[in-house]
């Protein structure tokens, strides 16, 4: 699962989205800054995301926009990762 196996590089950018302001994805299987930026382009691709950040150390993204969790879900783990929260 992945892209980096093991890898414990600490890749921490500080993150704007509040969890509270969108959509909350808790996401295994990421473990450097390829795969954060990987989630974050999968998710920015998904019509009606206005906004997508990842927490590495977090391990979750935070979604702002008009779209169905499914859609998000499924992008995730398209590339590559799967979420942990699913409803």
């Amino acid at each position: 699962m992945g892209c980096c196996g093991n890898s414990n590089k600490d890749h921490s950018i500080v993150n704007t989205l509040n969890p509270q302001d969108g959509i909350v994805l808790k996401i295994e299987g990421m473990t450097c800054g390829h795969c954060k930026s990987s989630v974050e382009k999968a998710l920015l691709k998904v019509p009606g995301v206005k906004q997508a950040e990842v927490d590495l150390a977090q391990k979750q993204a935070v979604v702002i926009g008009a779209v169905d969790r499914s859609i998000l879900v499924k992008a995730v783990d398209q590339a590559g990762y799967r979420i942990i929260n699913l409803p």
